[in-house]
C-alpha cells in the first residue's frame, strides 16, 4: 500500500497503482501543533473510502505542521506515530480486512495497533498535547487495541451504565474535590440524568464548565493548563463519551465558547461542533472589531435573529440525518404541556419550509423558543454511535414548572434514544422531584472548603414543599411572608387578617397566624 500527502499549500505528488491512501493535511491547531490529517482510501479508479481524521506526530516535533514526505511513500518509519480520531476510524479499517488494515496501521505507526510505538511516544509533549487532546482519545486507543487483538467487531454500548469519577476545583483557592456521577441502572429507575444542586456561589457552573473541558479536551486556556490538568481529571477508567453538548441560557455562565479562530468558525459552520464539543446557549464570541472596541476578550449575547438561525440550522441537520421520527418522539412529552398544545408544533415535523419554520419560531414566547431550540440542537448534535455527555445549567430559567417537567421528559427521551447521559445543575425542586436521590449530588462550600454530599431524603415523587424545606433548607426565617404575617398577627385577629385576603388564605398561612396568636397569649 502506498501513501501520498495532500499539503495545505496545494502540493500533492502523483501516484500510480492501487490501492493507495491520500492524507489530506489539515491546519487545525492544538496549542501550536498541527498534526491532523484526513485519510481517504482509493481502492480503484472508481471506488474511494473515506476513513476520517487521524493525527500523525514525528519524534521530537516541537510544534507546527508534522513534517511529511513530499513524494509517495510506503511507510513513515519508527520516527512517526499516529492515532485515529475516533473508534469509527478503526472499525471502518477493521471491516476492510486484515490484508488492508494491517499494512496501513503498521505504515503509519498506529499506537493502538502497536503498543511498543505507544510506549516510545507517550512521554512526548506533542503526544499529550495534540494526539491525546480530544474526546476520549485514550479510551479510543484502548478500545481499538481490543478490536484488533480479539479480531471481532466492537459491540456498541447501549445504556449499560457506569460511574464517572471527576476530580476538580470549583475555585482557584479552594480544595480539590471528587464527585462520583452515577449512571448505573437500578431496576427501572431513570438513570441517565444526574443532578447537581447547591446554594449560589458554591461553584456548580464552574464544576460543569471544568467537566466539559476535561471530557471534551476543548477549552484549555493554554498548553500548560492542559499538561497540568488545570480543569481537573477523571479518576480510574475514563468515561466512554464521544461528544459533549453544553446547554446554558444564562448570560453569566463560564462555559468555553467555540469560535475563537477562523479555523474554528469554519468547522462550526460545517459541523456545528468542534471535534464533538457543542455549546448551546445565549453567549457567543464577539468579532475582532467588537473585541478591539471593548478592549477585552469579546463576548456578547446572541441576537433573536441569530438564535432563530441556529434553530433552523438544527432542524436542517435533523432532516439531513433522517432524525425527524426521533424528534417527533422526543417532542411528544412537550405536547402534554397545555401551553405547547395551544401553539401547536406538529407542523414542524411535517416537512414545513424554512420560511414557515422561521415564521413560526419568531412568534413563540421566550420559554417556548428556549425549549424548542435546546431539543432541536440536542437531537441534531448528540452522537448516536457512542455515549454523549450533556451538561445543562439551570434549565428552569425562562420555564414555568409544568413546562420544565415536560422538558425533562423530552430530554430523557432524547438520551434514551441516542445513548446520552446528562448532568444538570439546578435550583429547582421540580428537577429534584423527577430524579431519584441516588442520582443527586449536593455541592457545599464554606470559605475555601468545598464538598460533595448526598441528599437526606428520597426526592423522587416527593412534595415540592418537602423538597424545598429539606433539600434547600428553606426555613421560617428565609421568606418574607412569614415576617408579614407575624407583624399582622400581633395587631389583628385571624378573622381580620383573613378578611384582608378575601378569606383565601391557605392552611399553612392560617396555622402560622394561629401559632403567633398563641405566642402572644403566653
Amino acid at each position: 500500500m502506498k501513501f501520498v500527502v495532500a499539503f495545505k499549500n496545494g502540493k500533492q505528488s502523483s501516484i500510480r497503482g492501487f490501492p493507495y491512501v491520500v492524507l489530506k493535511q489539515d491546519n487545525w491547531d492544538d496549542y501550536g501543533y498541527k498534526t491532523t490529517f484526513n485519510a481517504t482510501l482509493h481502492v480503484n479508479a472508481g471506488e474511494q473510502i473515506p476513513l476520517g481524521n487521524l493525527k500523525i506526530l514525528k519524534k521530537g516535533q516541537a510544534g507546527g505542521f508534522t513534517p511529511m514526505p513530499e513524494k509517495p511513500f510506503g511507510a513513515l518509519g519508527s520516527e512517526y506515530c499516529s492515532v485515529g480520531g475516533a473508534l469509527d476510524y478503526y472499525e471502518d479499517l477493521f471491516e476492510l480486512g486484515e490484508t488492508l488494515y494491517s499494512p496501513y496501521l503498521i505504515a503509519l505507526g498506529d499506537v493502538a495497533y502497536n503498543d511498543e510505538i505507544k510506549a516510545s511516544f507517550e512521554d512526548d509533549e506533542g503526544y499529550r498535547v495534540s494526539l491525546l487532546r480530544f474526546m476520549g482519545a485514550e479510551r479510543t486507543i484502548a478500545e481499538a487495541a481490543k478490536l484488533f487483538t480479539k479480531s471481532i467487531p466492537k459491540q456498541k454500548r447501549k445504556g449499560g451504565g457506569f460511574v464517572v469519577k471527576f476530580k476538580t476545583k470549583v475555585a482557584p483557592e479552594s480544595n480539590s474535590l471528587t464527585v462520583d456521577f452515577d449512571f448505573r441502572r437500578k431496576g427501572m429507575l431513570p438513570n441517565r440524568i444526574n443532578v447537581l444542586i447547591g446554594y449560589n456561589g458554591t461553584g456548580k457552573t464552574r464544576l460543569l464548565s471544568n467537566l466539559a473541558i476535561v471530557a471534551s479536551g476543548y477549552g484549555y486556556a493554554s498548553k500548560e493548563d492542559l499538561l497540568e490538568e488545570a480543569a481537573g481529571r477523571f479518576i480510574g477508567v475514563p468515561p466512554p463519551f464521544k461528544t459533549v453538548v453544553v446547554v446554558s441560557y444564562s448570560a453569566f455562565d463560564t462555559f468555553v465558547i467555540p469560535g475563537h479562530t477562523e479555523i474554528e468558525r469554519a468547522r462550526l459552520r460545517k459541523d456545528g461542533a468542534i471535534f464533538g464539543y457543542t455549546y448551546c446557549g445565549l453567549r457567543k464570541r464577539a468579532d475582532s472589531v467588537e473585541s478591539k472596541r471593548r478592549g477585552s476578550v469579546g463576548y456578547r449575547l446572541r441576537t433573536p435573529e441569530e438564535i432563530e438561525k441556529e434553530f433552523l440550522s438544527a432542524l436542517m441537520r435533523i432532516r439531513d440525518a433522517g432524525r425527524q421520527d426521533a424528534l417527533h418522539k422526543i417532542l411528544r412529552p412537550l405536547l402534554q404541556d397545555a401551553s405547547f398544545r395551544r401553539i401547536g408544533i406538529t407542523h414542524l415535523l411535517s416537512g414545513s419550509s424554512v420560511k414557515e419554520s422561521a415564521s413560526f419560531f419568531r412568534e413563540l414566547s421566550s420559554g417556548h423558543k428556549v425549549v424548542l431550540k435546546i431539543v432541536a440542537e440536542l437531537t441534531a448534535q448528540i452522537d448516536g454511535t457512542a455515549p454523549t455527555l450533556v451538561l445543562i445549567d439551570e434549565p428552569e430559567t425562562h420555564l414555568h414548572p409544568p413546562l420544565l417537567a415536560a422538558f425533562l421528559k423530552s430530554i430523557r427521551s432524547c438520551l434514551d434514544q441516542f445513548d446520552g447521559y446528562a448532568v444538570i445543575a439546578t435550583h429547582s425542586p421540580v428537577v429534584l422531584q423527577e430524579t431519584p436521590a441516588r442520582y443527586i449530588r449536593v455541592l457545599k462550600r464554606h470559605s475555601d472548603t468545598s464538598a460533595i454530599v448526598p441528599v437526606a431524603i428520597e426526592t423522587f415523587g416527593e412534595e415540592i414543599g418537602a423538597i424545598t424545606q429539606d433539600v434547600f433548607n428553606l426555613d421560617d426565617g428565609s421568606t418574607d411572608w412569614h415576617d408579614t404575617l407575624h407583624a399582622l398577627a400581633r395587631r389583628r385577629s385571624l378573622s381580620e387578617i383573613e378578611q384582608m385576603f378575601e378569606r383565601k388564605l391557605g392552611f399553612t398561612a392560617r396555622s402560622y397566624i394561629a401559632s403567633i396568636g398563641d405566642e402572644c397569649e403566653e
